[in-house]
Protein backbone atom coordinates (compact mmCIF):
# COMPACT_ATOMS: atom_id res chain seq x y z
CA UNK A 1 0.00 0.00 0.00
CA UNK A 2 1.51 3.32 -1.02
CA UNK A 3 2.09 6.06 1.78
CA UNK A 4 -0.43 8.97 0.78
CA UNK A 5 0.71 12.15 2.03
CA UNK A 6 1.41 14.50 -0.50
CA UNK A 7 -1.82 16.87 -1.29
CA UNK A 8 -1.50 18.91 -4.33
CA UNK A 9 -0.22 21.94 -2.18
CA UNK A 10 2.96 20.21 -0.67
CA UNK A 11 3.77 18.28 -4.29
CA UNK A 12 3.84 22.22 -5.68
CA UNK A 13 5.86 23.48 -3.75
CA UNK A 14 8.68 20.95 -3.60
CA UNK A 15 8.52 20.45 -7.08
CA UNK A 16 8.63 24.57 -7.30
CA UNK A 17 11.84 24.21 -5.55
CA UNK A 18 13.56 21.69 -7.73
CA UNK A 19 12.24 23.42 -11.00
CA UNK A 20 14.25 26.67 -9.65
CA UNK A 21 17.27 24.33 -9.12
CA UNK A 22 16.99 22.81 -12.60
CA UNK A 23 16.42 26.21 -14.16
CA UNK A 24 20.04 27.29 -12.16
CA UNK A 25 21.39 24.53 -13.87
CA UNK A 26 19.74 26.18 -17.36
CA UNK A 27 20.77 29.31 -17.52
CA UNK A 28 24.11 29.46 -15.33
CA UNK A 29 26.97 27.48 -17.08
CA UNK A 30 29.45 25.78 -15.22
CA UNK A 31 27.05 24.59 -12.75
CA UNK A 32 26.81 20.67 -11.08
CA UNK A 33 24.96 18.62 -14.10
CA UNK A 34 22.86 17.03 -11.45
CA UNK A 35 20.62 20.19 -11.22
CA UNK A 36 19.35 19.23 -14.70
CA UNK A 37 18.98 15.70 -13.58
CA UNK A 38 16.93 16.61 -10.47
CA UNK A 39 14.72 18.78 -12.77
CA UNK A 40 13.21 15.87 -14.82
CA UNK A 41 10.91 14.98 -11.95
CA UNK A 42 9.41 18.32 -12.28
CA UNK A 43 7.23 18.10 -15.32
CA UNK A 44 5.66 15.08 -15.13
CA UNK A 45 4.22 16.06 -11.35
CA UNK A 46 2.95 19.62 -12.62
CA UNK A 47 1.49 17.73 -15.85
CA UNK A 48 -0.21 15.33 -13.29
CA UNK A 49 -1.41 18.12 -10.74
CA UNK A 50 -3.02 19.76 -14.07
CA UNK A 51 -4.95 16.70 -15.27
CA UNK A 52 -6.23 16.76 -11.37
CA UNK A 53 -7.16 20.16 -11.90
CA UNK A 54 -8.42 19.83 -14.92
CA UNK A 55 -11.40 17.19 -13.17
CA UNK A 56 -12.36 19.05 -10.40
CA UNK A 57 -12.31 22.06 -11.67
CA UNK A 58 -15.67 24.07 -11.85
CA UNK A 59 -14.88 25.14 -15.56
CA UNK A 60 -12.89 23.91 -17.64
CA UNK A 61 -13.26 26.24 -19.64
CA UNK A 62 -12.43 29.24 -17.81
CA UNK A 63 -9.12 27.26 -16.67
CA UNK A 64 -7.73 26.64 -20.19
CA UNK A 65 -8.36 29.65 -21.13
CA UNK A 66 -6.32 31.25 -18.24
CA UNK A 67 -3.02 28.79 -19.14
CA UNK A 68 -3.44 30.64 -22.13
CA UNK A 69 -3.51 33.74 -21.47
CA UNK A 70 -0.60 33.16 -18.83
CA UNK A 71 1.55 31.72 -21.88
CA UNK A 72 0.73 34.64 -24.02
CA UNK A 73 1.88 36.99 -20.77
CA UNK A 74 4.81 35.24 -20.82
CA UNK A 75 5.64 34.58 -24.44
CA UNK A 76 5.51 38.46 -24.71
CA UNK A 77 7.69 39.06 -21.74
CA UNK A 78 10.15 36.59 -22.96
CA UNK A 79 10.19 38.35 -26.23
CA UNK A 80 11.01 41.58 -25.03
CA UNK A 81 13.99 40.07 -23.23
CA UNK A 82 15.36 38.84 -25.96
CA UNK A 83 14.85 41.80 -27.97
CA UNK A 84 16.30 43.96 -25.09
CA UNK A 85 19.70 42.05 -24.29
CA UNK A 86 20.25 40.60 -28.09
CA UNK A 87 20.62 36.97 -26.44
CA UNK A 88 21.63 34.69 -29.38
CA UNK A 89 18.69 32.15 -27.73
CA UNK A 90 15.28 32.43 -27.16
CA UNK A 91 14.24 31.50 -23.37
CA UNK A 92 11.96 28.60 -24.44
CA UNK A 93 10.33 28.02 -21.08
CA UNK A 94 6.29 28.18 -21.43
CA UNK A 95 4.87 25.48 -19.46
CA UNK A 96 1.55 27.34 -19.26
CA UNK A 97 1.23 26.83 -23.14
CA UNK A 98 2.38 23.24 -22.93
CA UNK A 99 -0.24 22.59 -19.85
CA UNK A 100 -3.11 24.92 -21.89
CA UNK A 101 -2.35 22.92 -25.43
CA UNK A 102 -2.64 19.72 -23.91
CA UNK A 103 -5.27 20.21 -21.55
CA UNK A 104 -7.22 21.20 -24.87
CA UNK A 105 -6.89 18.00 -26.46
CA UNK A 106 -8.45 16.06 -23.56
CA UNK A 107 -11.18 18.95 -23.74
CA UNK A 108 -11.50 18.54 -27.15
CA UNK A 109 -11.95 14.41 -27.50
CA UNK A 110 -14.12 14.37 -23.99
CA UNK A 111 -16.77 17.57 -24.72
CA UNK A 112 -16.72 18.03 -28.12
CA UNK A 113 -17.63 15.19 -29.97
CA UNK A 114 -15.73 14.01 -33.40
CA UNK A 115 -16.90 16.40 -36.22
CA UNK A 116 -14.95 17.26 -39.12
CA UNK A 117 -14.22 20.84 -37.64
CA UNK A 118 -13.10 19.49 -34.08
CA UNK A 119 -10.77 16.67 -35.35
CA UNK A 120 -9.20 19.69 -37.89
CA UNK A 121 -8.81 21.68 -34.18
CA UNK A 122 -7.47 18.14 -32.64
CA UNK A 123 -4.88 17.77 -35.31
CA UNK A 124 -3.83 21.31 -34.61
CA UNK A 125 -3.42 21.04 -31.50
CA UNK A 126 -1.02 17.80 -31.43
CA UNK A 127 0.78 19.67 -33.85
CA UNK A 128 1.02 22.59 -31.16
CA UNK A 129 1.81 20.31 -28.78
CA UNK A 130 4.60 19.41 -30.40
CA UNK A 131 6.51 22.60 -30.58
CA UNK A 132 5.02 22.96 -26.77
CA UNK A 133 7.67 22.82 -24.34
CA UNK A 134 8.02 19.08 -23.59
CA UNK A 135 6.70 18.04 -27.20
CA UNK A 136 5.42 14.74 -27.34
CA UNK A 137 6.76 13.60 -24.03
CA UNK A 138 4.36 16.02 -22.50
CA UNK A 139 1.30 14.67 -24.71
CA UNK A 140 2.01 11.26 -23.74
CA UNK A 141 1.97 11.65 -20.27
CA UNK A 142 -1.13 13.82 -20.10
CA UNK A 143 -3.08 11.03 -21.84
CA UNK A 144 -1.63 8.78 -19.20
CA UNK A 145 -2.04 10.40 -16.59
CA UNK A 146 -5.65 11.66 -17.03
CA UNK A 147 -6.92 8.06 -19.06
CA UNK A 148 -5.16 5.61 -16.47
CA UNK A 149 -5.45 8.17 -12.96
CA UNK A 150 -7.72 4.68 -11.55
CA UNK A 151 -5.33 2.37 -12.96
CA UNK A 152 -2.48 3.13 -10.56
CA UNK A 153 -0.35 0.20 -11.80
CA UNK A 154 -0.94 -0.02 -15.34
CA UNK A 155 -0.07 3.74 -14.86
CA UNK A 156 2.98 3.34 -13.05
CA UNK A 157 4.29 0.50 -15.81
CA UNK A 158 3.66 2.60 -18.97
CA UNK A 159 5.41 5.71 -17.16
CA UNK A 160 8.25 3.60 -16.44
CA UNK A 161 8.57 2.02 -19.95
CA UNK A 162 7.93 5.73 -21.56
CA UNK A 163 10.77 6.73 -19.33
CA UNK A 164 13.03 4.54 -19.88
CA UNK A 165 12.81 4.78 -23.24
CA UNK A 166 14.72 8.22 -23.50
CA UNK A 167 18.11 6.04 -22.09
CA UNK A 168 20.76 7.57 -22.19
CA UNK A 169 19.37 10.93 -22.62
CA UNK A 170 18.27 12.48 -18.84
CA UNK A 171 15.28 12.79 -19.55
CA UNK A 172 14.91 8.86 -18.33
CA UNK A 173 15.12 10.21 -14.96
CA UNK A 174 11.85 11.30 -15.10
CA UNK A 175 10.63 8.11 -14.08
CA UNK A 176 12.50 9.11 -10.03
CA UNK A 177 9.00 11.78 -9.95
CA UNK A 178 6.55 8.20 -10.04
CA UNK A 179 6.77 7.88 -6.54
CA UNK A 180 5.57 11.61 -5.41
CA UNK A 181 3.04 11.18 -7.91
CA UNK A 182 1.69 7.77 -6.25
CA UNK A 183 2.00 9.33 -2.74
CA UNK A 184 -0.71 12.25 -3.73
CA UNK A 185 -3.88 12.15 -1.71
CA UNK A 186 -6.30 13.58 -4.05
CA UNK A 187 -6.65 16.80 -1.58
CA UNK A 188 -5.95 19.87 -2.88
CA UNK A 189 -4.44 21.81 0.45
CA UNK A 190 -4.15 25.54 0.77
CA UNK A 191 -4.99 27.34 -2.24
CA UNK A 192 -2.86 29.93 -3.34
CA UNK A 193 -2.72 28.97 -7.36
CA UNK A 194 -2.05 33.30 -8.07
CA UNK A 195 1.03 32.34 -6.61
CA UNK A 196 2.44 29.86 -9.07
CA UNK A 197 0.96 31.55 -11.68
CA UNK A 198 3.04 34.67 -11.01
CA UNK A 199 5.92 32.81 -9.74
CA UNK A 200 6.97 30.65 -12.60
CA UNK A 201 8.02 33.33 -15.20
CA UNK A 202 9.04 35.80 -12.28
CA UNK A 203 11.51 33.41 -11.41
CA UNK A 204 12.49 32.42 -15.11
CA UNK A 205 13.26 36.01 -15.93
CA UNK A 206 14.88 36.65 -12.97
CA UNK A 207 17.34 34.28 -13.43
CA UNK A 208 17.75 35.29 -17.45
CA UNK A 209 18.34 38.82 -16.17
CA UNK A 210 20.91 37.33 -13.66
CA UNK A 211 22.60 35.17 -15.99
CA UNK A 212 23.03 38.57 -18.55
CA UNK A 213 24.79 40.45 -15.65
CA UNK A 214 26.39 37.36 -14.73
CA UNK A 215 27.95 35.78 -17.30
CA UNK A 216 28.82 38.78 -20.21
Amino acid sequence: MTLQVFNAFSLKVIMTILMVVDHIGQFFPNTPEYFRWIGRLVAPVFFFLATESYIHTSNKVKYIKRLYVSSLIMFVGSIILWIFFRDDSFIPNNIFFTLAVNLSLIYIREEKGNNSNNIIMYIALILLAFIAEGSFIATILFMLFHYLKHEKKNMSIVFIIVSLLFFPSIQWMQVFSLPFILMYNGKRGPNIKKFFYIFYPAHIWILFLLSQFITT
